[in-house]
């Protein structure tokens, strides 16, 4: 019984947020119905691909504070369908932070951004 935490524990790990983002509102577009709440698991996953993504970006003392808004804005983006709306909705929240990337951080943050297919809304920031 111990092992089944384990084994859910190490395939969340192996997640990342925006890519979890994309393939969680696949599957709630499919096979939740709109009025209902995401399910305890789901919710799970979505906070620990957010934290392994904030951990890859090694922000800095004074990108933190930005970090709130970003962590919101991708769970928002995780509760439903990833479109340009949403994403346009979200970009407020995650542009400064953005500005404050260098250029390793960028590079991290496109490489989550392109696994999780949101590079061709890259535009909107």
């Amino acid at each position: 019984m111990r092992k089944l935490p384990i084994a859910i524990t190490i395939a969340l790990m192996s997640l990342s947020a925006p890519a979890f983002a994309q393939e969680a509102s696949v599957v709630t577009t499919q096979s939740i119905e709109p009025a209902e709440k995401p399910s305890a698991l789901h919710v799970a996953m979505s906070e620990v691909a957010i934290l392994r993504c904030r951990a890859a970006l090694k922000l800095r003392a004074e990108q933190q504070k930005y970090w709130p808004a970003v962590a919101a804005a991708l769970r928002n983006l995780s509760r439903g369908p990833v479109t340009e709306d949403a994403v346009r909705r979200a970009a407020p929240a995650v542009s400064p932070l953005l500005a404050t990337l260098d250029d390793n951080q960028r590079q991290v943050a496109m490489n989550f951004a392109q696994r999780a297919g949101f590079a061709q809304y890259a535009s909107l920031f």
